[in-house]
């Protein structure tokens, strides 16, 4: 957002409305657009919604836009595909990460041999 308002010298109180989209939600941060609005300085006053959807999160911008009720929209978006959210322990995750590369039998067993009660409390 940072980068798009410096190559287009928008001002940020002329935004009327932003609105991102996620591919899978992160419980940390549930609405992405307001998060983005709030790093970058934005009033509170433009909308900042956050959509769960794949591709199709500048749809109600344009909208908006095509029906007068708004003159500046910024949508974008953002994946966790590469990094998805495990709501295990730290000690959890890399076990079932290491578990993935395992190659034989006996390399699985010990580290499922390893796994402790402690390893299953999520995380909050």
């Amino acid at each position: 957002l940072r980068g798009l308002l410096t190559r287009t010298s928008v001002p940020r109180d002329v935004v009327d409305y932003i609105v991102y989209g996620t591919v899978i939600q992160e419980v940390k941060t549930s609405n992405v657009a307001r998060e983005v609005g709030y790093l970058q300085h934005f009033p509170l006053s433009p909308a900042s919604p956050c959509s769960v959807c794949v591709c199709v999160c500048p749809s109600p911008g344009v909208g908006m836009i095509a029906a007068g009720q708004c003159d500046v929209v910024v949508a974008g978006g953002v994946e966790l595909m590469s990094d998805v959210p495990i709501r295990h322990s730290r000690k959890m995750r890399k076990t079932m990460l290491t578990l993935n590369r395992a190659k034989t039998l006996g390399q699985k067993l010990s580290l499922i041999s390893k796994i402790r009660p402690d390893y299953f409390a999520p995380e909050v």
